[in-house]
């Protein structure tokens, strides 16, 4: 859907792989769950108003997927011009894709990978943020429980987030969406003309292919990739760290040494 979007002229359109390319905004998507789904009786709970989504999303034309989908019906307030695509899916195929996707990532089972994400929270300030925000999407915004291990549950909650969207946004704003219906239903919801493409052999105009990306192979290969670099950031940091505090022993050693020959004369 965000290549789609791409395709139709719509820029940047904000993506859970935005997230994962860049999570410097993990935190503001972390305040963002706290706000929506913290009791109001809580002390702790923080305010999140326009200009938060402005500072959050303001450079985008766009959204969707999670974190995004949490919080269709407050974006669609906030953003009273917006126009609302709700994506419908087999809830069935939606779970074991998640399971195979975003729940592996943040859910990881194998020993070595809780320890290789362990040493990047602990060195790398970004990875930090995004396992904070993993945490809260957890506990607040996902129910608490483990959707791997109780899959009605899992299905109920995917199932309250429609309900949710077609209670509080108006039915004027949205169209209800498959991929399977194709260009034609979302231009012209959208107000664009259906995008075209020349045949590179018959060099003929046709309709473009409708985009098909982010299977869970593609999902898994960038949460790897993401993991990956914010190891490297991770020890570059441990080794500016090391590189720091040998500086500041040698300072400390030269000082010490300085005071043990103040007031001596020196042969040369």
């Amino acid at each position: 859907m965000r290549q789609a979007l791409y395709t139709l002229g719509f820029h940047d359109v904000y993506h859970m792989q935005t997230l994962i390319g860049d999570p410097s905004r993990a935190d503001l998507w972390t305040k963002a769950v706290l706000a929506k789904y913290l009791p109001d009786t809580d002390l702790s709970k923080p305010e999140f108003a326009t200009e938060d989504w402005d500072q959050l999303l303001g450079d985008c034309q766009g959204v969707c997927d999670i974190p995004p989908a949490f919080f269709g019906a407050e974006l669609a307030e906030h953003y009273p011009d917006a126009k609302v695509v709700i994506m419908n899916r087999d809830p069935e195929k939606w779970y074991y894709s998640v399971l195979g996707s975003t729940y592996r990532l943040t859910q990881p089972r194998e020993p070595w990978m809780k320890l290789r994400m362990g040493f990047c929270a602990l060195f790398d300030k970004n990875m930090w943020g995004m396992m904070r925000f993993v945490k809260a999407m957890n506990k607040h915004a996902l129910g608490g429980y483990d959707h791997g291990k109780d899959k009605d549950r899992a299905i109920a909650w995917f199932n309250g987030q429609y309900e949710e969207f077609r209670d509080r946004i108006p039915e004027e704003r949205r169209i209800e969406y498959a991929i399977t219906d194709g260009w034609g239903p979302l231009c012209e919801h959208l107000g664009v003309p259906v995008p075209t493409a020349t045949d590179p052999e018959t060099g003929e105009t046709k309709t473009a292919p409708f985009p098909r990306l982010n299977d869970q192979e593609f999902f898994q290969q960038r949460g790897e990739l993401l993991i990956s670099k914010s190891v490297s950031k991770a020890w570059a940091n441990v080794v500016d760290v090391i590189g720091k505090l040998g500086f500041l022993v040698a300072l400390g050693y030269g000082a010490s040494v300085l005071a043990g020959h103040r007031g001596r004369s020196f042969p040369w």
